[in-house]
């Protein structure tokens, strides 16, 4: 019994080890091989029924591999992979090696000069039926042709031309016109009608033979072609248009000796590089029917490719030379290096080079297999000089019409007055592509006491300013002064014999808060006693100026000088006025304008009539804009960039500037200032400020961590916490010593703490409850980390003991 209870314990165990393996080997299967499918492949690559992706297990060492290329990337399939591969996997792999074939295929041919003539869309040579009968066309079996007779006698005859060759005109009998042409067969008739008709001896009667209808015929397209077959077309059709019927050439066909093989025999060879570069080909011939078009193998094919109007490849006869070649490539392109051109040839054992001068093109002989490469003219000038700096026109000019300095400056429109003459720069490469730099004082060359100067290829002439070696002086002005950059200072260029007067004309004039009795102009020392320690650095003139902006006092027309300061103070007696605002329950809500510096709330509320009978003194509030500090300013940009992430469409959400201002809320004891006007508590106001005074507020709102945010009514006596059982008592998350108040007049109080008690604040009319949540810390976290662990230990322990019982309770199999 109990080693029946053992074997089946044994059982049970393997069951889960095996189950447990299934599991996790399928997760990692579906882990790790994710259903995608790759955005190179082509949809035609996937037949309906066929899988997604292809597997790929790890690869193992040693495994040999199998490259395969498909849709332009190469995968490398070990022997085991291609064991695992479905018969879908593998169809679909080759039809991918097959669409890289045809890929490669299509991309040379399309590189064969004269493919595309049979490729392209707009092209169409299929013949026009409704056209005049031409006169060389030959008659045969089915062709329906009308006899018109007109004139002095009138007939219309339309006959068809029988298998043997005859047409039957009523009571003129049977005539042979097969195997004639149409200006060959018109006598044969004419002279059978003309027994008919006596007119047509004497011309009073003429007559007109044209066809009705053309026969079909069937012709048979061979060898090196896109598609060979047998073809019905009309009989008007021409060598041309069986051709583009049959797709033209391949890759391997002759564009060059296309035979129309007419009762067994070569009846004609078409060159079709006629048709593409002439337009024409005299052996293009209408077909007749059984004829068959035979398209050989090409005998000499050469490559051009670099600076040549067209790059390809070109199929030469045995007798062309390279300078045929060149006209088949349409020549030279317009930057081509034409002096010689670089053959790379394949010998009986390997490659080699040949270097074909332009008196060489006509006579040298072309092989199978050579490539043509041209290459593009040097980016250098052979007769180029250059001239810059402080001349009229500056830029490139030619060596062989300007071979000296002077003539090269004259070229320029000559030198501009600012010129410095005696230091002309010349600055020459070398042979061995370094630079060297060559003083000249053309003042000399155009006194006559010193020569001219030869120039060379790529020499470059620079004629500097006197402007470029003066420093660029200016006038700084600011304070009031009527431009819109006065406080940060308006910056003008230097110009001699420049006065105040004229500054402050230039910047728009004074403001009206400007003082006339404080205009200083702070002037750098250039000889500063530097031995000296109190040695002057600057000099400060104080001028007077009136409303007219003229100097009236200090030192009367005295001129600005580079980098000279100027400052406009503003008057101490000028004073803008400033408002202030108060809101609600008062008799006379309005704006105020201050009348002094230290006016007070208890002034304003005075102004506006006091309070009304309805106004909650309690709950009066100031509010005040207040300019941030740069940490604030830097706080609340970082705060703004931090709220700007992206939305789902990836749009960005923009940001707009940060406010440096922000209004506060100032708590006030309105009923203290009231009693006793001008204390601590009454504030002076500031430009800006707005007092409130609500109504009689009668309700408390009670929000966050509680289980029913609301709002309730005052009852006069309840405690903080009858709120908060109002609003549902406190949630788990609630921070209860960390509850505060915010009362109506903007003021807060917190929960204090005494010994292990909670002291709340008290309630007021229209005060705020707001219950914060409880962060958890770090110690914290690891508390509720510990007890999820002695959670899952617990879970693991109870499956454990099941277990065990299960395996003692199991009875033995040979019981």
């Amino acid at each position: 019994m109990k080693l029946s209870k053992v074997r089946n314990s044994d059982r049970i165990s393997k069951v889960l080890i095996a189950i447990l393996i299934s599991t996790i080997f399928v997760n990692l299967s579906f882990a790790q091989y994710p259903t995608v499918i790759p955005q190179n492949y082509p949809a035609t690559a996937y037949p309906q029924g066929y899988p997604t992706n292809i597997p790929q297990t790890q690869r193992g060492q040693g495994t040999t591999t199998q490259p395969t290329t498909t849709a332009g990337r190469t995968v490398n399939i070990t022997e085991e992979e291609t064991e695992m591969m479905t018969h879908e996997d593998s169809v679909r792999v080759a039809l991918e090696e097959r669409e890289n074939e045809d890929l490669e295929l299509e991309t040379l041919r399309r590189k064969i000069f004269g493919y595309k003539l049979f490729n392209g869309q707009t092209f169409d040579p299929n013949s026009v039926l409704n056209i005049p009968t031409p006169g060389n066309y030959v008659l045969g079996a089915n062709d329906k042709l009308i006899i018109d007779i007109y004139g002095y006698s009138q007939s219309k005859e339309e006959v068809v031309v029988n298998a043997d060759g005859f047409i039957t005109v009523p009571k003129a009998g049977v005539i042979k016109v097969g195997g004639l042409t149409i200006e060959e067969a018109e006598p044969k008739i004419r002279a059978s009608l003309a027994k008919l008709y006596y007119g047509l001896q004497n011309g009073s009667t003429n007559m007109k033979i044209s066809l009705n209808d053309v026969r079909t015929i069937k012709i048979t397209i061979t060898g090196e072609v896109i598609a060979p077959g047998t073809y019905t077309m009309s009989s008007l059709n021409t060598v041309l248009n069986a051709l583009y019927r049959a797709g033209g050439p391949n890759e391997l066909g002759s564009f060059r000796e296309v035979n129309l093989i007419r009762n067994n025999k070569v009846e004609a060879k078409i060159d079709l590089y006629d048709i593409l570069i002439k337009g024409y080909s005299e052996s293009n011939r209408l077909l007749k029917d059984q004829d068959i078009i035979q398209v050989p193998t090409y005998k000499e094919r050469v490559i051009i490719e670099g600076e040549a109007k067209r790059n390809g490849y070109f199929e030469l006869l045995p007798s062309e030379k390279l300078n045929d070649a060149l006209t088949y490539a349409g020549g030279f392109a317009p930057n081509a290096y034409k002096h010689r051109i670089k053959v790379y040839r394949n010998n009986s054992k390997e490659k080699e080079i040949i270097d074909v001068a332009n008196n060489k093109f006509d006579s040298f002989e072309m092989q199978s297999g050579d490539s043509l490469v041209i290459n593009p003219v040097l980016e250098r000038f052979t007769n180029l000089v250059t001239v810059e700096g402080a001349v009229y026109r500056p830029g490139e000019y030619s060596l062989n019409n300007n071979p000296t300095l002077t003539s090269l400056i004259t070229s320029a429109e000559g030198l501009m007055t600012d010129a410095l003459v005696g230091r002309v720069s010349l600055v020459r490469t070398n042979e061995d592509l370094t630079t060297s730099n060559i003083s000249v004082n053309f003042r000399d060359i155009l006194n006559g006491s010193a020569p001219d100067i030869d120039l060379q290829r790529e020499d470059l002439i620079i004629v500097p300013s006197k402007f470029d070696l003066t420093e660029v002086s200016t006038i700084r002005i600011s304070g009031a002064i009527n431009n819109e950059d006065a406080e940060e200072g308006v910056e003008l260029p230097y110009v001699k014999n420049m006065t105040l007067e004229d500054i402050l004309t230039r910047v728009g004039g004074l403001t009206e808060a400007a003082s006339l009795t404080r205009v200083e102009i702070v002037r750098r020392k250039r000889n500063v006693d530097v031995t000296k320690a109190n040695a002057q650095i600057s000099e400060v003139i104080v001028l007077d100026v009136n409303p007219d902006l003229e100097v009236v006092s200090g030192r009367p027309n005295v001129v600005l000088e580079p980098y000279d300061q100027i400052f406009v103070r503003k008057s101490p007696n000028y004073e803008e006025q400033t408002f202030v605002e108060i809101q609600g329950e008062v008799y006379y809500p309005a704006v105020y304008g201050t009348a002094n510096k230290e006016e007070r709330i208890s002034d304003l509320i005075k102004r506006a009539g006091g309070v009304t009978l309805q106004g909650y003194i309690p709950g009066a509030t100031l509010i005040r804009t207040v300019q941030l500090s740069q940490i604030e300013l830097e706080q609340r940009r970082k705060a703004f960039e931090n709220l700007a992430t992206t939305t789902d469409d990836n749009q960005i959400i923009e940001v707009e500037e940060v406010d440096e201002t922000i209004e506060e809320t100032i708590g006030i004891n309105l009923q203290k200032i009231l009693k006793n006007p001008g204390s601590d508590e009454d504030l002076m106001l500031r430009d800006g400020d707005i007092i409130q005074i609500p109504k009689l507020l009668e309700t408390v709102r009670v929000q966050g961590e509680v289980l029913y945010p609301t709002t309730v009514k005052f009852m006069g006596g309840s405690s903080f916490k009858s709120y908060i059982t109002g609003a549902g008592g406190f949630t788990k998350a609630s921070f209860r010593r960390k509850t505060y108040v915010r009362y109506p007049n903007g003021s807060i109080d917190r929960t204090k703490k005494f010994l292990v008690f909670n002291l709340y604040p008290k309630i007021q009319p229209g005060s705020e409850i707001i219950v914060p949540q409880k962060a958890q810390n770090g110690t914290e976290q690891l508390t509720a980390f510990g007890n999820i662990l002695g959670t899952l230990s617990a879970t693991l322990g109870t499956i454990f003991t099941i277990y065990s019982l299960v395996k003692l309770n199991t009875p033995s199999s040979g019981n």
